[in-house]
């Protein structure tokens, strides 16, 4: 089922994360894996992630003029959550989870780990040096003292109530957090917990308490990720050109419009209350021009990414002598990826017109497809 062609986003909330607040009813399809191998209890190591610390009295406050999301839901502790960093025009720097660092000779003296692109970690530092001003918070990377981590599968559920709303001044029960340091996933239901571990310890014994883990390889958390249709780093969401809502922050709870004013805040919340978004990042299949299109989404481990695209070529409609694009590439993965694409053509293919999708001049066509858990709007 498809959402109108300019589908809202003012009406309509993903997913219900422990501790937010919904802006209204929805219907939610909650994802499956899509893959066997994928299936079951595991844990993957996370890519290309960079860590920096940030602690001191100010470090809440001074966040909460930078971030999109509500610093107060994870200042007393807990679990993190998920986020964007924006430039002053409203547009993209770097997504990014910030949790409370739960342990310390200090805790809870106000103390958090931003996980981010890797590749962002020295423009990053640059970036919140700007704004520290005389407020009292430290920098430190941290990217060779932690690894980051996804685990699935049947993994102890926090309890709503004891640990997602710890009233402030609270000490966090530790003895039911999989890790000291990080989150369920809020991005996609069901999508997991992401932990933040020192590198002197193990995960698989830490998760051995709590069941029968497998470890799979950071490739197997890539293609768990795309196909379920989340973006992620700066092959995903470009910095100073993707916007917040096009890269699916709404739907994928990082972003708070009750909040009060935050760098880039301006263009995010006109654009939410206009109600329109009419591009996103979306999953997609690769195929040659003599293949078959496909009709469901899946990977295929035997074929190789192509060579020849990369992050920001053009897709247009295959056949037309429109030089108007109607979306553009993202990252990608063996024959799957994610795409920036016009929701009206989407549409279209969805409902079984005769449209393809092609990156001109190769041999590439893209099929679309809508991600499950995306928001419907009630009737």
């Amino acid at each position: 089922m498809f959402a109108p062609r300019l589908r809202p986003i003012a009406r309509v909330v993903p997913i219900q994360v422990p501790g937010r607040r919904a802006f209204g009813s929805t219907i939610i399809t909650k994802v499956q894996a899509k893959d066997s191998l994928l299936e079951g209890n595991h844990f993957a190591p996370i890519p290309k992630r960079g860590l920096i610390e940030i602690e001191g009295p100010d470090t809440a406050k001074y966040l909460q003029g930078l971030i999109t999301n509500h610093m107060p839901l994870i200042s007393a502790g807990g679990d993190g959550f998920y986020t964007a960093f924006l430039t002053p025009q409203g547009r993209m720097l770097y997504d990014a989870f910030i949790y409370p660092v739960n342990v310390g000779v200090n805790f809870p003296h106000p103390k958090f780990m931003i996980e981010l692109p890797a590749a962002a970690t020295e423009q990053m530092f640059k970036h919140l040096k700007r704004y520290i001003l005389r407020s009292k918070v430290k920098l430190r990377d941290v990217s060779d003292e932690f690894n980051a981590f996804s685990v699935w599968g049947n993994i102890h559920q926090h309890n709503e109530e004891e640990e997602n709303k710890v009233p402030v001044g609270s000490l966090v029960k530790k003895n039911k957090r999989v890790s000291d340091i990080g989150c369920i996933d809020p991005r996609v239901p069901d999508f997991g917990y992401r932990a933040i571990v020192p590198q002197n310890e193990d995960i698989g014994a830490i998760l051995s308490q709590v069941g029968d883990f497998k470890e799979l390889s950071s490739e197997e958390y890539t293609i768990r990720r795309i196909l379920n249709g989340i973006p992620e780093g700066i092959e995903d969401m470009w910095p100073e050109q993707s916007l917040p809502l096009e890269s699916n922050f709404d739907y994928m709870n990082g972003v708070d419009f009750r909040k009060g004013c935050y760098v880039g805040q301006e263009l995010t919340i006109r654009t939410y209350h206009t109600g329109v978004v009419r591009k996103r990042i979306l999953p997609v299949q690769l195929y040659e021009k003599d293949e078959s299109v496909p009709t469901t989404l899946a990977v295929d481990r035997g074929k190789t990414y192509p060579t020849n695209i990369e992050p920001q070529m053009d897709i247009k409609i295959s056949g037309s002598s429109s030089k108007r694009g109607v979306g553009k590439t993202c990252s990608g993965i063996h024959n799957i990826g994610l795409a920036l694409m016009r929701l009206e053509q989407v549409e279209k293919c969805a409902t079984g017109e005769d449209i393809a999708f092609e990156v001109p001049e190769t041999n590439v066509r893209v099929k679309p497809f809508l991600p499950k858990w995306w928001p419907v709007e009630t009737q």
